[in-house]
């Protein structure tokens, strides 16, 4: 039996054994097995306005919640299992932390191009971009342009 599978069989183990005793040492163990992975899922979620510790503890809980929900009987991967939950906390995450309105997602994703696209400008121009030339870089009108920046009002409620 090669390493890998000699390690993914004592981890179905492991997770046998907790779904058998309940054990919080061997929950606390399966968790920090795997906070590589919730390290990996933040960081696809950073620069997006939150800081990176609290996006690791997010990712975090959502292993924790993995580890407590898996079926090793199912014959599924748990990393599989895991990213399905970690992405759905750090999604949740953002949802209900980081607006303070309700905003359609397609200006949400609008607002957060939005600076990329002015530092682009800006560096190309030499100088701050007009609302034209950054809906141009964007491939937008230039009244979804003012509606994203009237978005980041909305953002963490300033």
């Amino acid at each position: 039996m090669v390493r890998a599978e000699r390690d993914r069989e004592r981890m179905r183990e492991q997770f046998v054994e907790y779904r058998r005793t309940g054990d919080r040492r061997l929950r606390n163990a399966l968790v920090e097995q795997h906070r590589p992975l919730a390290c990996y899922l933040a960081r696809r979620y950073a620069n997006r306005g939150e800081p990176l510790d609290d996006l690791i503890q997010v990712a975090c809980l959502g292993v924790l919640k993995a580890v407590e929900r898996f079926d090793p009987e199912r014959n599924l991967e748990f990393s599989t299992f895991a990213s399905a939950t970690v992405n759905g906390e750090l999604k949740r995450h953002f949802r209900d932390k980081t607006w303070a309105i309700r905003v359609p997602r397609r200006a949400q994703e609008l607002h957060l191009r939005l600076s990329t696209a002015v530092n682009d400008c800006s560096q190309r121009l030499g100088r701050s971009p007009s609302i034209a030339e950054v809906a141009s870089e964007l491939g937008v009108t230039e009244d979804e342009v003012l509606e994203a920046m009237d978005v980041a009002r909305a953002y963490r409620g300033e």
